[in-house]
């Protein structure tokens, strides 16, 4: 077993399972079940690997897990920074939690707004077939 990582996913389309691995260029295998999608990745990871030893190329190192520490540094302009400061402090909470608090906020908004383009590409009605006017 490689060290490379496998997503699986159900198909609808296929009708079954698809197992991918993003680092060797995304080659995918498939099965009836999770398991058997993912025996058969293993198989063509093997490969991809012995294809990239045979022409030369570098292998892409294996995804690993991150770790977060849960700070990062964050600019803002001046007028921003008081805005901010004052609406905290008028609300009487931290700067750092108010950010905390639109953070959260506006990750929500734009997961939602994902799902919602998401759907509406799905249930997009067909756009009638376009023909082109004669000249006389």
């Amino acid at each position: 077993m490689t060290k490379h990582s496998s997503v699986v996913r159900w198909s609808d389309e296929d009708e079954v399972y698809i197992a991918v691995c993003p680092e060797l260029g995304g080659i995918s295998a498939f099965g009836d079940t999770p398991a058997e999608a993912i025996q058969e990745l293993e198989i063509a990871k093997k490969l991809a690997i012995e294809t990239y030893k045979d022409e030369g190329w570098p292998l892409p190192a294996p995804a690993v897990v991150q770790n977060y520490s849960g700070q990062f540094r964050l600019r803002l302009p001046r007028s921003l920074h008081r805005a901010a400061a004052e609406y905290a402090e008028a609300e009487g909470v931290s700067l750092n939690s108010l950010g905390i608090s639109f953070f959260a906020q506006g990750l929500g908004l734009a997961r939602a707004n994902e799902r919602s383009t998401d759907a509406a590409e799905h249930f997009r009605e067909p756009e009638p077939p376009r023909t082109r006017a004669r000249r006389a």
